[in-house]
C-alpha cells in the first residue's frame, strides 16, 4: 500500500527514526493485533476490541439471515424501472415520425419518461427506502461511538460527517412532502457534523474538483463552481486533533466515476510552516492540477533536481515562496513520496493540504447499508488509522513541521 512506502522512505532518509511496522510489508492486512498494540495510543487494541467495540457493533441493525437483501430489492427496483424506461422510449421511437416534431417529440419525452420511470420505483419503494435510511443512521450512530471509543486514548476526535448534512438532503428535508425522517435525518447529519473549516480549506484549494474536470470561466464562476462540488461532495470518517506535534484534520471524499467504480480521496490538513502570501501546487506526473478557484495566474516553478522533476510538478503564483518551501531538506524527502501514487498538494494561507487519490475506502468497520461487520473490518480500521496517523508523521517531517509545532516558532 502507498502509505506503507511513504513511510518505509522516510525511515531509509533518517536512520535514526524507527520504520513503521507496514515498512517491512506492503501488503496492510498483512499487519496484526501485536503490530498494532506496538503503536503509541493502541496498546491493549485487541482486548478493546472484543470487550467494547464488538458489543457496540451488535447492536446496530442487521438482517442475520440475508444482510444484502434489502441492497438486492433497491437494485432490482432500479434495473426494473430503467428497463421499463427503454421500453417505453422505443415504442415512442417506432409509433413518432421522423424528423419535424417527431423528432422534437422524442428529444422532450427522453427526460420526461426516465424521470417518471424512477420517480414510480422511488414511490414504490418509499416504505423500503424509508427504513433502509433509518437503519443506516443506527448504524452511523454504532460506528461513530466505535470509532470515538477507538481514537479516545490518541486524543483525536471523530467526526461522522465533516461539513454536515449534504446540501440535496438538506433541500429535500425541506419540502412540505418530504417525510419526517428526512428531515430527522438532516437534523442529526448536521448534529455530528463539524470540522467545517477544514472542507472550507479543501474547497479553497480546489481539491474538491475531480482530476478529469477542469472548469472553464470566470474566477466568480470558479469559485461558486468550487462551493457547488464541495457541498455536494460525500465526505466522510473525518479526524482531528493533534499528533506527534502537528495539529492535523484528515477526511475522505469519495469521487464518482462514471462507468468505473468510486474514487477514494484520503485529505490530510496540517499547519503551513509560515504565513504564505502566494500558492503554490505540487502534483505527481499520474494526475492533474488542482483547479484553483480564484483563477490567479500560476507559473511552473523549476527547482532543478531531475530526480524530483521526473516524479512531480510544482507551479505557484510566488516563486519566491515555493522555492522556500521546497528548499533542499524538502524536495529530498519528496521525492521519497512518490511511488507512483495519484498524489496532490497546496500550500496557502496557514494550511498544507494534501490529496491521495485512489486505494480502498478506508475506515469501514461497518456497511451502513447492510450493517455488516466482522473481527476482520474492526482490524483494518485500526490499520487504517495506524497507517494514516504514521502517514501525517511522515508528512510533517518531509515538510519540517513537527519543529514548529513543538516549540511554537517558524
Amino acid at each position: 500500500m502507498a502509505i506503507a512506502h511513504l513511510s518505509a522512505s522516510l525511515a531509509r532518509l533518517d536512520r535514526g527514526m524507527t520504520p513503521h511496522p507496514a515498512s517491512a510489508n506492503s501488503d496492510s492486512m498483512s499487519w496484526d493485533w501485536d503490530q498494532i498494540e506496538q503503536q503509541p495510543g493502541f496498546a491493549g487494541g485487541r482486548s478493546v476490541a472484543e470487550r467494547e467495540i464488538r458489543p457496540i457493533l451488535e447492536k446496530a441493525p442487521s438482517d442475520p439471515l440475508d444482510p444484502g437483501r434489502e441492497k438486492r430489492v433497491l437494485m432490482r427496483y432500479f434495473f426494473g424501472g430503467f428497463a421499463s424506461f427503454i421500453v417505453m422510449f422505443m415504442i415512442s421511437e417506432t409509433l413518432l415520425p421522423d424528423g419535424g416534431w417527431g423528432e422534437l417529440a422524442k428529444f422532450m419525452l427522453f427526460p420526461v419518461l426516465f424521470f417518471l420511470n424512477i420517480g414510480l420505483a422511488l414511490f414504490l419503494l418509499r416504505g423500503r427506502l424509508l427504513r433502509l435510511f433509518v437503519e443506516a443512521q443506527a448504524r452511523l450512530a454504532a460506528k461513530a461511538e466505535a470509532l470515538t471509543r477507538i481514537i479516545t486514548p490518541l486524543g483525536l476526535t471523530y467526526v461522522p460527517a465533516p461539513g454536515g448534512a449534504p446540501k440535496g438532503l438538506e433541500w429535500l428535508a425541506k419540502q412540505s412532502w418530504a417525510p419526517p425522517e428526512f428531515r430527522k435525518a438532516a437534523e442529526a447529519l448536521e448534529q455530528i457534523g463539524g470540522m467545517d473549516k477544514a472542507v472550507e480549506t479543501v474547497r479553497d484549494c480546489g481539491l474538491f474538483t475531480e482530476a478529469n474536470v477542469y472548469v472553464v470561466g470566470s474566477p466568480e464562476q470558479k469559485t461558486k463552481y468550487a462551493e457547488y462540488a464541495a457541498a455536494n461532495r460525500r465526505i466522510e470518517d473525518g479526524f482531528e486533533g493533534r499528533h506527534a506535534g502537528l495539529a492535523m484534520s484528515m477526511f475522505e471524499w469519495i469521487e464518482s466515476v462514471e462507468d468505473a467504480p468510486d474514487v477514494s480521496h484520503l485529505v490530510i490538513v496540517l499547519e503551513a510552516p509560515f504565513q504564505l502570501h502566494g500558492v503554490t501546487q505540487l502534483r505527481a506526473r499520474k494526475t492533474s492540477w488542482p483547479q484553483d478557484p480564484k483563477g490567479r495566474a500560476l507559473q511552473e516553478v523549476d527547482l532543478g533536481p531531475k530526480a524530483f522533476d521526473a516524479l512531480y510538478r510544482l507551479r505557484a503564483s510566488d516563486q519566491v515562496e515555493a522555492r522556500a518551501i521546497f528548499n533542499p531538506a524538502v524536495i529530498e524527502r519528496v521525492i521519497a513520496l512518490a511511488h507512483g501514487g495519484k498524489f496532490r498538494a497546496v500550500a496557502q494561507g496557514n494550511d498544507l493540504v494534501f490529496d491521495f487519490a485512489g486505494g480502498p475506502n478506508r475506515f469501514q468497520l461497518i456497511d451502513l447499508l447492510t450493517g455488516v461487520w466482522t473481527d476482520e473490518t474492526i482490524l483494518q480500521t485500526h490499520v487504517d488509522l495506524a497507517e494514516t496517523l504514521a502517514l501525517v508523521e511522515t508528512l510533517g517531517h518531509a515538510f519540517m513541521l513537527a519543529r514548529k509545532s513543538d516549540t511554537g516558532g517558524p
